[in-house]
């Protein structure tokens, strides 16, 4: 096989993990109760645990772990980061490609700004928390956890005269954040997610996004170097443990610190956001019936 391959004979081969799994590894999520939260086109919650668990209710299973004996305990979110492109390119610009001040942000070498997505979580810090009572559902592709229903479907709730394009950028970060709290609420029914979750993926490139997501949830958030990368920096810690230069799965975290670290604000969840969530975990049943009749023969 290693002259068929090209490769020297006697070469170590180490198996590969699927991306969930090694993203958690990847994020330092590896001992027993760890939890990450991940944000990219997709999301979800994933907690170490040693048993073989489900919750057929919300739609939560625990899949085989990198580690022997461990499982990681999974939510789903269909679509996570997607949402934040989704409003990138139909209210962020316009359909000529106009972007919000009608200049693009990244052109200029001296910009601060690395992308669009890093200028519009600049923009909409300025906004209040709780985005004037507007909020956004996640649900653009239907939804997993803790409902599955492929019908359902994202929409902006609560629109003013005074609600503008900021207010709905920012609703749609907060309703993302809002989806990962309900499926830690979900998920500790019958698997208690760590107090400190790993937050990796894109979504975590940005410390605004992260203290939401602290603030929403009201656990501590830490992220590390290069969170979009993570499932590749899994995969090459398994190797680590293969090669014995990590000690083993549970001794993973030394080797990826944490790089930054939220601290949530609880005046802020308890005056504002506690009082969007229950409204946001809400709108589905409200809307249940409506999603079936507008989307059930697509």
């Amino acid at each position: 096989a290693a002259e068929a391959l090209g490769l020297v004979k006697g070469i170590k081969v180490y198996g590969g993990g699927m991306d969930a799994n090694l993203i958690g590894v990847g994020a330092g999520s590896t001992g027993l109760g760890d939890t990450h939260i991940y944000s990219g086109t997709s999301g979800w919650v994933g907690t170490i645990t040693d048993k073989p668990t489900v919750d057929v209710t919300s739609m939560i299973a625990a899949v085989v772990a990198a580690q022997p004996g461990r499982y990681n305990y999974f939510a789903e979110l269909e679509t996570s980061g997607k949402c934040f492109e989704w409003v990138k390119d139909h209210i962020a610009l316009d359909e000529c490609g106009i972007y919000i001040q009608k200049k693009h942000i990244t052109d200029d070498i001296e910009s601060k700004y690395l992308s669009l997505f890093s200028y519009m979580t600049s923009i909409v810090d300025d906004i209040p928390a709780g985005s004037g009572g507007v909020i956004f559902t996640p649900w653009l592709h239907g939804n997993r956890c803790p409902f599955e229903d492929p019908n359902a479907r994202g929409m902006f709730f609560n629109i003013s005269l005074e609600t503008g394009k900021t207010e709905l950028i920012r609703a749609v970060l907060e309703g993302i954040c809002y989806h990962k709290r309900w499926m830690l609420e979900a998920s500790a029914k019958k698997v208690k997610p760590s107090d400190v979750i790993r937050f990796v993926g894109g979504g975590a490139l940005s410390d605004f996004t992260c203290q939401v997501l602290a603030d929403i949830t009201g656990h501590v958030i830490e992220t590390v170097d290069n969170p979009q990368n993570i499932g590749a920096v899994g995969a090459a810690a398994c190797v680590g443990v293969g090669l014995g230069i990590i000690p083993s799965f549970d001794e993973i975290k030394k080797f990826i610190p944490a790089k930054k670290t939220f601290n949530p604000n609880f005046e802020l969840k308890e005056k504002v956001y506690d009082k969007g969530f229950e409204v946001f975990k809400s709108l589905y049943k409200q809307n249940k019936k409506s999603f079936a009749i507008l989307n059930a023969n697509k």
